[in-house]
């Protein structure tokens, strides 16, 4: 239906702009209100902390607590002193943090690291190789209003691109 087709056009935006190498699904599940699952999201997505560790395929899940707690802290005090025990985060299908501890050792490390870079796309070709998304799950473990928000990585070419206009 509609809604099928704006979230496809909406992929294609993402992924067709000026040096995107990959295209961030950020879902944030378990929230008190659709406005803090959205702005959670929407936190992770244009820090450009999380932004650039992804276009250097960095699993860095400190830049993601970082975005999310600055965000939840100012807008939910109260829920940001419960969250470090309540949030579960995914990165594809691997928990990074639960329990109020960070869920990583090298050989996840590594398997994240590949799962970055199996899903980047190529900036040599005319248009994008495939459409798969980097996926970031974020379950605050609070209420059961979700939302998803889609953006990109920052890289040198798109930093390139949009610093040469004039």
């Amino acid at each position: 239906g509609l809604k099928s087709v704006c979230t496809s056009l909406a992929h294609d935006v993402v992924r067709n702009g000026e040096g995107v190498e990959h295209v961030i699904k950020v879902s944030v599940t378990g929230s008190p209100s659709k406005e803090l699952a959205k702005g959670a999201g929407k936190a992770v997505i244009n820090s450009p902390l999380c932004k650039t560790a992804i276009a250097g395929n960095d699993p860095n899940v400190g830049r993601l607590i970082m975005a999310i707690g600055d965000y939840i802290g100012e807008k939910d005090p109260k829920l940001a002193k419960s969250l470090p025990q309540l949030v579960k985060i995914y990165v594809g299908n691997e928990v990074v943090f639960a329990n109020g501890e960070f869920d990583l050792d090298g050989e996840k490390e590594a398997k994240l690291t590949q799962y970055m870079l199996d899903t980047k796309q190529s900036l040599d070709g005319h248009y994008p190789p495939h459409e798969q998304t980097l996926d970031i799950t974020i379950d605050l473990g609070s209420g059961n209003h979700e939302s998803v928000v889609l953006g990109s990585d920052l890289t040198n070419q798109y930093v390139d691109v949009n610093a040469g206009y004039r």
